[in-house]
C-alpha cells in the first residue's frame, strides 16, 4: 500500500540496519521481541486511515485528531507498522511535553512490546542506559531502541549529544502534542537527519504564532496529512455527546471600576500610537485585565447556585483560573482554586479535592481512582488537565477559567467527552464575563474596537462549543438553571452579529 512511498523517503528495509531510536522510551528488543500491535487492541477504522495517510506521505506528517480519539495508540501502531517493514529494526524517539505524559507513553509502549528508556530529569538517570542501548543496536545484539523524553530534556544539550548517535534513516520521531514543538528553542534542535516524523495534536496550529506553526508544518514535511474531528468522533460513538450552557457573568462594582481604569489606560496608550502586538505596556495591561476577568467573583456565585440546584455531584470537574478573587493578582485575596475548594468542600459539604501540578504520580492515580469510583465527587483543577490527563468519568464540567486560546478550550472539552461506562451524555457549563459596556461608552473608537475584539474571541469559543453540542446555547437542557442574559444579547451589545 505505502511501501513505495516509504522507499521514496529512504525508509526501506534495506536502509534500516544499525540503529533504533524513537520514542523517548527505550525499547529493548531481541529478534523475537518485535514491536507489534497487541492482540487486545483492534485499531479503529479512522486510526487505520490515519496510519495509511501518514505512510502514503512517506512517513512524514501530522495527525490532527480530536482529544480522546486515541492518538497514542495510533502512533504506536504506526511505529509497529514501520518496524514490520524494517524487519523489526526500529529506532523510536517519543517527545512529550510533560513528565506525566512520559509515564503514560511508557505504559502504552510496553503493551506494544517495547521496553522504553525514560529520559526525563537529570541526565545521570538515563544517559548510560541510552548509550548502552544504542551500542547494542549497532553491534546487532538488539533489534530496537526506544526512548521517551520530555520536551525540555529533548531540547537540552545532553539529549541532543546522544541524539547525534542515532542514524536518521532508521529513526522515527514522534512528537506528542506537537504544537509545543513549534516554540523557537525546540524548532532549532529538531533533527534534520531523521527521515520518519510523526506529529500528534488535536490543535496542531499555534495560537498567535504563525512562524511557529509554519516551522512545524515545514519540519513535518507532509504537513497535516490526516484530520479526524470531534463531530465525526461523536457521530461514530467514539466520544460522548454533550450539552453546552454558557452563563453570562457580571462584574462587581469594584471589579468594573478596576476594569474601566485599566481600559482607559489602554486607550491612552493606543491614542499615543502604541502597538497592540509589540508594546510591553499594552501587553501588561491586557494581562492584568485578563486575570481580573478570569477570577471574577460572580463566577463563584453562579457556581454555588448551579451546585445547590443539583442533586448528584459525582463526576464533576471545575476548571479554575490561576488568579485571585477580586484582585489583579497583587498578592491579596484568595486564589480562585482555594476559594472554590473551600466553598464546594466545606460550605456545601461535597466531597472535593484539588488536582494540581503539586501532586506526584502516585497521588494523582489515587485521586483519579477516587474520582472514578465516586468517592471524590468534585475535582478542582487549574491547567494540569489541559493536556494528557484522562478523566473519562467526568459528566459535568464547570469552566471558570476564561480562555480565548483555541488550544486550551478544545483540549478541555476533549477531556470531558471521553467515553466511560454508564456515561451517555456530558454537560459543560461555560462562564462568560460581560464587560461593563455602558461604562466604556465614550472612551474612544480604538478602545471600543479593542473591547469588541476581546468579546468576539469569547463568543467564538461559545460558538465553537455550540456547533457540536446537542442544544443551542440560548436553549439549555430542561432543568438546568441559567443566568440572566444570553450570548445573543452580548453580541447585540457589542455589535457582533457577524461572529
Amino acid at each position: 500500500m505505502c511501501d513505495d512511498a516509504l522507499r521514496r523517503r529512504g525508509l526501506s528495509i534495506a536502509c534500516m540496519r544499525d540503529h533504533d531510536v524513537g520514542q523517548t522510551y527505550s525499547v529493548q528488543c531481541t529478534p523475537s521481541c518485535m514491536m507489534q500491535v497487541p492482540g487486545d487492541i483492534d485499531p479503529r477504522p479512522y486510526q487505520e486511515a490515519a496510519i495509511g495517510a501518514w505512510m502514503d506521505a512517506g512517513g512524514q506528517g501530522i495527525l490532527s485528531m480530536a482529544t480522546g480519539t486515541g492518538k497514542t495508540i495510533t502512533a504506536l501502531a504506526a511505529a509497529a507498522r514501520l518496524a514490520d517493514l524494517q524487519d523489526g529494526r526500529l529506532q523510536l524517539v517519543v517527545v512529550a511535553p510533560y513528565t506525566h505524559l512520559v509515564d503514560q507513553w511508557a505504559d502504552a509502549a510496553r503493551s506494544f512490546g517495547a521496553e522504553p528508556i525514560l529520559a526525563a530529569g537529570s541526565r545521570h538517570l538515563w544517559t548510560d542506559d541510552l548509550v548502552s542501548a544504542l551500542t547494542g543496536y549497532r553491534l546487532g545484539t538488539r533489534d530496537a531502541v526506544s526512548v521517551i523524553t520530555t520536551l525540555d530534556t529533548f531540547a537540552g544539550d545532553a539529549f541532543q549529544s546522544v541524539l547525534g548517535r542515532f542514524e536518521g534513516h532508521r529513526t522515527l520521531l514522534i512528537g506528542d502534542e506537537v504544537h509545543h514543538m513549534g516554540r523557537p528553542s525546540v524548532r532549532r534542535v529538531l533533527p534534520e537527519p531523521v527521515r520518519a516524523r510523526l506529529g500528534l495534536s488535536a490543535t496542531p496550529r499555534r495560537f498567535h504564532d504563525e512562524a511557529g506553526t509554519d516551522g512545524l508544518l515545514g519540519y513535518f514535511t507532509g504537513g497535516i496529512v490526516y484530520e479526524y474531528g470531534i463531530d465525526a468522533a461523536i457521530e461514530a460513538g467514539y466520544l460522548t455527546p454533550y450539552h453546552y450552557v454558557p452563563h453570562i457573568i457580571e462584574l462587581t462594582d469594584e471589579e468594573a471600576d478596576r476594569y474601566v481604569d485599566i481600559s482607559r489606560r489602554l486607550g491612552r496608550r493606543l491614542a499615543a500610537g502604541a502597538d497592540l502586538d509589540e508594546d510591553e505596556g499594552v501587553e501588561h495591561l491586557l494581562f492584568r485585565r485578563a486575570r481580573l476577568v478570569a477570577a471574577a467573583a460572580g463566577k463563584l456565585t453562579v457556581l454555588r447556585r448551579l451546585l445547590e440546584a443539583t442533586d448528584d455531584h459525582r463526576h464533576s470537574l471545575v476548571y479554575c483560573g490561576d488568579g485571585r478573587i477580586g484582585t489583579e493578582d497583587d498578592g491579596e485575596g484568595d486564589r480562585q482554586i482555594d476559594a472554590v475548594t473551600r466553598m464546594v468542600g466545606r460550605e456545601l459539604d461535597i466531597a472535593t479535592h484539588r488536582f494540581t501540578y503539586s501532586e506526584d504520580q502516585a497521588e494523582r492515580r489515587r485521586l483519579l481512582a477516587g474520582f472514578d469510583e465516586g468517592d471524590i465527587e468534585v475535582l478542582v483543577a487549574i491547567r494540569c488537565l489541559d493536556e494528557g490527563v484522562d478523566v473519562p468519568a467526568t459528566r459535568t464540567a464547570y469552566i471558570l477559567a476564561s480562555t480565548t486560546n483555541p488550544r486550551q478550550f478544545i483540549q478541555r472539552r476533549g477531556r470531558i467527552l471521553r467515553r466511560h461506562p454508564g456515561k451517555r451524555t456530558a454537560l459543560i457549563h461555560d462562564f462568560v464575563v460581560r464587560p461593563p459596556a455602558r461604562r466604556l461608552r465614550g472612551v474612544g473608537d480604538d478602545l471600543f474596537d479593542l473591547e469588541r475584539t476581546l468579546v468576539r474571541r469569547e463568543v467564538r469559543r461559545v460558538r465553537t462549543f455550540e456547533r457540536s453540542a446537542l442544544n443551542h446555547p440560548d436553549a439549555p437542557p430542561q432543568g438546568v438553571p441559567t443566568t440572566p442574559g444570553s450570548v445573543t444579547d452580548l453580541q447585540t451589545e457589542f455589535r457582533l452579529h457577524d461572529t
